[in-house]
């Protein structure tokens, strides 16, 4: 018997371990407290923003640097999660975010506050590749829907952590978005160290970690971001030398990165598989969707308390019901995917988001509907609702529509997806905070942003229909030459198990 069947433990006719929903549950409970940090600290923005004495372009480092670290930390988690076993990263994972939380909680400025923040990213940043690796093997040939939910996780998050964020901020201080997390991480370390199997890895291939490539790639996304951040804080500085020259060194590091992967037998991405149509097209699918989703939820509350005066309760209430959407689609469109495949929700939902985004941008104040007056907290609240459906319908077909390419890797390209996600994510923040840095009124910025994700969102339909429907992989995917048969994947195979 091999070592990953000897390692599953007891299965069902699918493939499926008997402690499956226990373990799915372990899982869920991290990626649950990343998402609830993640949403509370969305709504503390503007209140940071005046207890650390700061502005919105350095603060904005707070999600940039953290979506950043995400960004390198996702696919070097992937393999480690594939190299190292799961459970061994999975509980670091844990230990790290939980003790940089505590931390965030006690950083004296924004200048500790961003460093913390990237030791939260990467423990965060290794939650969904361990998670969906453990969970894929422990459900078996039925990992394609509990992955799927995976998406239902995040908007439960979206319900929680918004609005304790709000009753925090306005009861006690800023500070506690972050304690929250410890007790939560204690409670989780335990469980993964009973619940969760322990997972062996055989490799006949002998790898290491691309430690230079994710150095670069690092290097030339904090040039870049730290030229647009010196450009929000003086726009006076596009004759700066310094500015340019950190935009230059962002782009000669790019170039390196780039050349370092072509070179290095370990590479951080398979440019080799980005070079196939299918899997470049769902990557770029992705990182499109990261520059719109990142915005539009992460400026909500920051609209909401300058458009609309809003307190830090009410900013985090509007959230609520578009997470309750988020939950209860995604739930439901995920058992619906052998069904209708991955085309239709994915361009549905894109569609639906982009139809909100347009709404946020009109900036209506107490309308009248029907003779019947519409308070903002309730317009805001609906608008936010359209958006949530829109990320229900078509999060779980694009969860999965990279994983099916290359199923063998399942950990690997959970890392890559994120990765590509995350990397719009970081630009699109960024950007956002940029624009507004420019804008005296914070609210309108917003509304002419909110227009451009909405386009942003309707120019990734054309790349849908490059993206494979479920089961219909077509020909031509690359080759590991390395390999003696050379049949193998770029992405090495390795037997895992539970």
């Amino acid at each position: 018997m091999s070592a990953a069947a000897q390692s599953r433990g007891s299965q069902g006719p699918s493939g499926m371990s008997e402690h499956a929903y226990l373990v799915f549950f372990v899982t869920s409970l991290a990626l649950l407290m990343a998402s609830v940090d993640g949403t509370i600290v969305n709504v503390g923005l503007r209140t940071m923003q005046s207890e650390l004495n700061t502005n919105i372009a350095l603060l904005g480092w707070t999600l940039t640097g953290y979506t950043l670290t995400q960004t390198i930390a996702m696919p070097l988690a992937g393999k480690l999660s594939d190299e190292w076993g799961r459970k061994r990263l999975f509980l670091g994972a844990v230990v790290i975010f939980t003790l940089s939380s505590a931390a965030a909680g006690l950083a004296p400025n924004v200048h500790l506050l961003i460093v913390f923040r990237v030791f939260q990213a990467i423990g965060g940043g290794a939650f969904l590749p361990s998670a969906t690796g453990i969970v894929s093997d422990a459900f078996g040939d039925k990992r394609g829907t509990a992955i799927g939910l995976f998406t239902s996780i995040f908007p439960l998050g979206g319900i929680i952590g918004p609005n304790l964020g709000g009753f925090l901020l306005d009861h006690t201080t800023w500070r506690w978005i972050f304690y929250v997390n410890v007790p939560i991480g204690i409670l989780l370390l335990v469980l993964g160290v009973f619940v969760l199997p322990n997972t062996k890895i055989v490799s006949n291939v002998k790898r290491s970690v691309d430690v230079m490539g994710a150095s670069y790639f690092a290097a030339s996304m904090l040039g870049v971001l730290y030229g647009m951040t010196e450009l929000a804080n003086n726009p006076n500085a596009t004759s700066d030398p310094m500015m340019w020259a950190s935009f230059g060194t962002g782009l000669v590091m790019l170039v390196l990165f780039l050349r370092h992967e072509t070179r290095t037998p370990a590479p951080m991405i398979e440019l080799e598989l980005l070079k196939w149509r299918p899997f470049a097209a769902a990557n770029a699918y992705n990182f499109l969707y990261g520059v719109a989703a990142f915005g539009l939820f992460s400026f909500i509350p920051y609209y909401a308390s300058y458009a609309y005066n809003m307190t830090p309760g009410e900013s985090g209430l509007i959230l609520t019901p578009r997470s309750i959407a988020m939950a209860t689609l995604s739930t439901v469109s995920s058992f619906f995917l052998i069904r209708v495949g991955y085309r239709k929700p994915m361009i549905l939902g894109a569609l639906v988001v982009a139809l909100s985004l347009i709404l946020m941008s009109q900036g209506w104040h107490d309308i009248t509907l029907f003779g019947w007056h519409v308070p903002n907290l309730m317009l805001l609240g609906a608008i936010t609702t359209i958006s949530g459906l829109g990320v229900g319908i078509g999060g779980p077909a694009s969860n999965n529509a990279s994983l099916d390419l290359v199923p063998e890797k399942v950990a690997a390209v959970a890392g890559l997806r994120g990765m590509f996600r995350s990397t719009g994510g970081t630009l699109g923040t960024a950007l956002i905070t940029l624009y507004l840095s420019h804008q005296t009124d914070a609210g309108v910025g917003l509304q002419h942003i909110f227009v451009i994700l909405a386009v942003v969102l309707v120019a990734t339909i054309p790349i849908v229909f490059l993206i494979p429907e479920r089961g219909q992989i077509p020909a031509g995917r690359p080759v590991d030459t390395t390999s003696p048969s050379g049949a193998r994947p770029v992405m090495d195979v390795v037997e895992v198990g539970e």
